[in-house]
């Protein structure tokens, strides 16, 4: 059996969570991002925890929140005792995907319609 890894986060030496998932089919991720936007001068310093269970397709998170300049994050890969997330996706059977598929593309496809030889 292969190792299960996830994630135990600290934000300034408080734990924040131990993301990660007990099958071993899944997807986890910390995410820290700096956003700058000329247009409103706006900036936003951000971390971000989840993660995908591959098996259910029901996507996890662990936890979301803005940062400040200063806060020191350590991350530590772990194996086990993983924190139950505090949102999961609901499941969405095969019907509710192709729909969601199918409107996709007519709207991508008219989008490109001048784009598009058929």
């Amino acid at each position: 059996m292969k190792n299960k890894f996830g994630f135990q986060v600290l934000i300034n030496g408080k734990k924040i969570c131990r993301a990660g998932f007990e099958n071993e089919n899944t997807i986890v991720t910390c995410i820290l991002d700096s956003v700058r936007r000329e247009k409103d001068n706006s900036e936003e310093l951000n971390i971000s925890i989840s993660g995908l269970n591959s098996d259910t397709q029901q996507h996890a998170n662990w936890f979301s929140n803005k940062l400040q300049e200063g806060d020191k994050i350590s991350i530590e890969i772990i194996s086990n005792n993983f924190d139950t997330p505090i949102s999961i996706s609901k499941v969405y059977s095969e019907k509710d995907i192709l729909s969601q598929k199918l409107k996709s593309y007519h709207k991508l496809k008219e989008e490109l319609k001048d784009y598009l030889k058929e």
